[in-house]
């Protein structure tokens, strides 16, 4: 019986589409595996399949086509090096995995028992065999979890972009506790865009500008993840704050209309959202007109996250007819350890020379 051969893909992280693209401990998911996702090299139908998987709490579900025991199951640091099942075996840095292997059954729980490092890549090797002698192996990719989230809300939003200025798009996080950002994403509705936040440590009272593309000042747009806070040194750069640059070049936010949620994936809850639109828009639109807009203005509605019937006439709108551009929370100081929903009340919209980027908000 040939031995059946699983590898993850080499851009591990680069996206949550695709299936085989989740992490233990970290983003909560449960999903069919798909030709995009782990690949079985095998004799076929008479071979025992991988079903389905599910990430939970610290723990790796794995559902199998027949039942199987576990022959052997352990877990290492995943890098660029190890991407075949060769590498692992021939790893002696083997982390301890502990699975119900009481009676053979369809399925297995595996638990990674060996401390992990929040953000760092790991990956899952086992190997299974049914009554029949099939046998399995396989590996699946995670992420140290993180147990430590601070409280953050979304301070403040510009849609300006000015490619000869050198200028983009960006939303501030004012940070309520203490905490790391890994597994925390901000999402925009209009072209249902994820932007996923780095491992960072943050500080209570901190704005974090998130800066949702690059400039082409090359080099010079550094995201800050340590101690340094000089270390950008591109155009919308604040020194003294931390600066965040999301590696992309296609444009972010509309001016028009948006709603922009900040999400916990590996909670699978959404912490805050903002709503904006133009004046025009407001005056024009009793709804909003986009399914995508009006889908994501609904759930913010049932979870109670914005004021209003989260219709564009709640959002925050400019006092002129032209681009919102600037929008600012107002009451970001006096926000405690339990933050509970705002609203157009707490935003203001204002122009580029009152923006305070990196700031506290006036």
């Amino acid at each position: 019986m040939k031995k059946i051969f699983a590898e993850f893909a080499r851009k591990l992280g680069l996206s949550f589409a695709v299936v085989f693209l989740v992490a233990v401990c970290m983003y909560h998911s449960s999903c069919q595996i798909t030709p995009e996702g782990i690949t079985l090299v095998g004799d076929g139908a008479t071979s025992v399949r991988i079903t389905d998987y599910n990430i939970d709490a610290g723990t790796i579900e794995v559902k199998f086509s027949k039942d199987v025991s576990v022959s052997k199951a352990f877990a290492v640091e995943s890098d660029e090096s190890k991407t075949s099942i060769e590498n692992f075996l021939e790893t002696e840095q083997k982390m301890t995995v502990d699975f119900n292997n009481e009676a053979d059954k369809k399925d297995v729980v595996f638990e990674v028992k060996d401390k992990t490092q929040i953000g760092k890549c790991y990956a899952l090797f086992a190997s299974v065999k049914d009554p029949a002698g099939n046998s399995l192996s396989f590996t699946i990719p995670f992420y140290g979890e993180n147990k430590n989230f601070p409280v953050v809300v979304i301070s403040e939003i510009s849609d300006n972009y000015e490619k000869a200025k050198h200028k983009v798009e960006f939303i501030e996080l004012y940070c309520v506790t203490s905490g790391n950002f890994f597994g925390l994403e901000l999402y925009t509705a209009s072209d249902e865009r994820s932007f996923r936040l780095p491992c960072v440590e943050v500080s209570k009272g901190e704005y974090v500008v998130v800066h949702l593309r690059k400039t082409d000042e090359e080099g010079m747009c550094i995201s800050e993840l340590g101690d340094n806070l000089n270390l950008s040194t591109a155009t919308g750069s604040v020194s003294g704050a931390r600066d965040i640059w999301i590696d992309s070049e296609e444009s972010a936010l509309s001016g028009t209309a948006e709603i922009v949620l900040l999400k916990n994936k590996a909670r699978s809850v959404i912490v805050d959202c903002v709503m904006y639109c133009t004046r025009d828009y407001q005056e024009e639109n009793s709804n909003w007109k986009s399914e995508k807009l009006i889908n994501i203005a609904e759930l913010c509605k049932q979870n109670s996250l914005w004021g209003g019937n989260c219709l564009p006439q709640d959002a925050v709108w400019s006092t002129e007819r032209k681009s919102t551009s600037f929008i600012s929370r107002t009451d970001c100081a006096r926000l405690t350890g339990t933050v509970t929903p705002t609203s157009r009340t707490n935003w203001k919209c204002h122009t580029a020379t009152s923006s305070t980027p990196g700031r506290p908000n006036s």
